[in-house]
């Protein structure tokens, strides 16, 4: 099973944010569906099922408050001269680091342990585009707050049409 750990994103937000898909939508360019769109906490990869209750265990015992989160700004994964994923940024005071950063330590030695950078997937390009404007134009925008109460494992199976998820445990917040 392809896993990952993620928080979820209010529709509303998803949708303000999905929309800024229309200015770069190109050949080459692949849209997350707003359905889609989430932050990442962990990307497990492909799982064993029958470790499935092990690593709902793990992230059981991680504890965190209640939390707001900003989704404001955009920004482009690695650099303005050669773009592979086009994303809006995320503010907490560091809430979402920290819970990322947890939720990691959880699960050492499943998936990678890739450096956590909060960001909220907008598209992946698969060619060489130029969106210095696009960034320029949008490195102030607001799109929401949202209060984070809780985090999902999640299960990704990949499809011609684009990935399906769906939600397989959710882990709420303590007082």
């Amino acid at each position: 099973m392809r896993l990952f750990v993620s928080v979820p994103v209010p529709d509303e937000l998803k949708t303000k944010v999905a929309a800024l898909g229309k200015e770069i939508a190109q050949d080459g360019v692949m849209l997350v569906r707003p359905e889609n769109m989430h932050l990442t906490l962990k990307f497990l990869g492909e799982i064993d099922e029958k470790k499935i209750e092990d690593i709902e265990k793990k992230l059981s015992s991680v504890r965190f408050r209640a939390f707001d989160c900003a989704l404001r700004s955009v920004g482009v994964f690695p650099n303005e001269n050669y773009v592979k994923v086009v994303w809006a940024g995320c503010e907490s005071g560091n809430a979402l680091e920290s819970l990322a950063k947890d939720v990691i330590r959880s699960l050492s030695g499943y998936g990678d342990d890739k450096r956590f950078t909060a960001h909220l997937t907008i598209a992946r390009v698969k060619r060489k585009i130029d969106l210095r404007s696009f960034l320029q134009k949008h490195k102030a925008d607001e799109f929401g707050s949202f209060p984070v109460k809780e985090f999902h494992l999640m299960q990704s199976v990949l499809k011609p049409s684009g990935p399906e998820y769906s939600v397989l445990s959710s882990f709420e917040a303590g007082e």
